[in-house]
């Protein structure tokens, strides 16, 4: 437990963390998620809910507004550091201080793992609660499948202790969006990506 708790202090460090993003396999999973956002228009306004420090930020339209929401301090001063003109919002996922219908597009990438599945629901209430009419919600995380061992190693080293099926995800997303379409890949873990609409 000792080196465990080490290893997650580590991990807190921005570039460190970002690090083990790429050793995770984030590299294939930032490829999946470039080709995904290729679709999306030149501009808009999107909220990324626990977005450490920001990696994802490149891989959307320059043109696009961009809110990184973090409870982590010490991530988001990373995140600060790095896109000084992205707005950098200090919050959980399950209460997001931002008015309501404020957002184009909501994503959550490999956060609900560290969610209890009340913590989840109160998540998606929140982003359905931000997305303006016709706003799109796009998440993305690994998933438990006690038949990948890779995946199964990575999970003992995880912060995260809530780890989800897919199954378990696409029916906790569907009671508060409309699942358009899914995407499954591996890398180390399995990965599912769904996007979504308002019901």
């Amino acid at each position: 437990m000792l080196i465990l708790s080490l290893i997650h202090k580590l991990v807190a460090v921005p570039w460190i963390y970002d690090l083990s993003q790429w050793l995770a396999g984030a590299s294939t999973s930032r490829k999946v998620l470039r080709e995904e956002f290729a679709a999306l228009p030149a501009t808009g306004c999107v909220l990324d809910v626990g977005a450490g420090t920001g990696l994802t930020r490149p891989l959307l339209p320059i043109g696009w507004e961009y809110f990184c929401l973090d409870p982590d301090p010490q991530k988001l001063e990373g995140f600060r550091a790095k896109f000084p003109d992205d707005e950098a919002v200090q919050a959980s996922a399950c209460e997001i201080p931002l008015n309501d219908e404020s957002f184009d597009l909501c994503i959550m990438i490999a956060v609900s793992h560290h969610l209890t599945n009340k913590e989840l629901r109160l998540a998606l209430s929140e982003i359905k609660r931000l997305l303006r009419p016709g706003g799109k919600f796009m998440l993305m995380d690994a998933v438990w499948n006690p038949a990948n061992l890779p995946g199964r190693f990575l999970w003992s080293l995880d912060r995260g202790s809530y780890p989800k099926t897919r199954d378990m995800l696409a029916g906790q997303v569907s009671e508060f969006f409309s699942i358009q379409s899914t995407r499954i890949w591996n890398v180390h873990h399995e990965y599912a990506l769904f996007w979504c609409l308002k019901n």
